[in-house]
This record gives C-alpha cells, structure tokens and sequence, in this order.
C-alpha cells in the first residue's frame, strides 16, 4: 500500500438542500453566514452560531417558520438593529442525519466556510483528497441538488515558506500538541493511519475534543492558506425590503 502527503484543495459548492430548511425560501431575500459551528456525536446534534439578514418581518417570520418545520431549534435570536434591512445573531442546533456539515466530516473534508443565501446554501471544504471530494458530491446529491462544485488547489508553501510563519505562534498549546501528534501518527497521510477514535485512545481525551482541536488549528492554517491564495468568497448582500 502506497503512503504519502498531498497538497490539500478547496472544495467550492452550491447547492439546494432540499431535505433541510434553507430550500423553501428561494423567494426571500436573505442572507446567513454561519460564524462558528460544531457537532455534538454523542447527541446527535450540530449547532451553528451565525449572523443572519433579512430583507423585512415577513421574511424573518418565514424563516423561523421553516426552522421549526425541520425540527431545528432556535436557542438565541437577537436583533442587532432597528428596523428593516435587520441583522439577527443566531444560535441554531440541528440534527446529524440531514446535516451537510456531519457528511462531510464523516468523509474526512474540513468545513472552510458556510453561507446561504436566498435559499441556496455555499459550502467550502478542505480535502487532502479528491476521491473524498467526489464521495462527497455524491452523496449529497442524495438530498439535494449540486448547483456548481470546483475543486482547486491550494499552495502551502506560499503561505508558510521559509518560515515566514510558525505555528507555534499561530496556535494555542493544546492546538499545537495534538495537531502535531495526529500529524506524526499518519492522521493527514492518505489512506489515514490512525482515525479520531484511535487518536482519542492514545491521547485520553474524547473523540469530540480531539475533532474541536483539530478543527479549530485546521481553520486558523487553512485561513491563512486561503487568503493568501485569494479564493475566500465574497458574500453578495441582502437589499431591498419586503
């Protein structure tokens, strides 16, 4: 069996989620970008922490309604300003089984960022493997429809050459410890030569913990490979009223 490093990619999709609540609500105008997101595997739930946009009250109320349809709860909702366009700080929690977040994690692609928009959700994962890309795009197919889905390069070396940056300084400690020990154990080779379940045995931390470290010194590098590579979207904003 062959072992070795690649160079990862930057998975960009579109995509209408039909089986989850942002599909109905093509006829809106708005706008929600998920800040900070996370999955619970013991309960089965994934939370986002996101900044929503609405266009008018009747939007707003539609998207709750949809929310709810889905049995998707709203744990916080707060207006940031007065009237219309509105700004809302969102805390949301959702279930695994139509979650594009959960799939991808269970495919081994790292979430770079999640917006949606009018309906139609973007997604960008890294992976260190196109086959994985490919596994992906299909599966989710399965409930929903793949709009557009590019696969393209990112260059680390021009983000971290000659030491222009360590990541000692980048990260925190317990970041820096486990990232490094996945690293060395065969974590990042394809195939993979230890898993998260494995990795939590060795490190006697839960498998939850070692995905939160992992992820979150994974964002910190690849937001730093991102833009110096330039392929961070740019966001259209919500106008109008309604």
């Amino acid at each position: 069996m062959n072992i070795h490093r690649i160079h990862p990619a930057l998975l960009d999709m579109t995509y209408i989620h039909e089986v989850d609540w942002t599909a109905g609500l093509q006829d809106f105008q708005w706008y929600y970008w998920v800040n900070q997101a996370s999955v619970n595997y013991p309960e089965g739930r994934v939370f986002e922490v996101a900044m929503l946009k609405v266009s008018g009250k009747y939007v707003l109320r539609s998207i709750i309604n949809s929310l709810r349809k889905h049995n998707d709860e709203v744990i916080h909702m707060e207006g940031i300003n007065p009237g219309y366009p509105k700004y809302v700080k969102m805390i949301v929690k959702g279930n695994v089984e139509v979650s594009t977040r959960y799939l991808a994690q269970s495919m081994g692609l790292i979430e770079a960022y999640a917006y949606y928009s009018n309906g139609i959700e973007h997604w960008g994962f890294i992976t260190l493997n196109p086959k994985d890309a490919d596994q992906f795009i299909t599966s989710v197919s399965h409930y929903g429809k793949v709009l557009n889905a590019k696969l393209r390069a990112l260059n680390i070396n021009n983000s971290f050459n000659a030491g222009s940056l360590r990541l000692e300084s980048l990260l925190n400690p317990s970041e820096y410890r486990i990232l490094m020990y996945a690293f060395r154990r065969g974590f990042f080779n394809v195939p993979r030569s230890i898993n998260v379940s494995e990795l939590s045995s060795e490190l006697k931390l839960s498998k939850s913990t070692i995905d939160r470290y992992l992820r979150s010194s994974l964002g910190k590098i690849l937001k730093v490979i991102i833009n110096n590579n330039e392929v961070t979207p740019s966001p259209q904003p919500v106008t109008g009223d309604s």
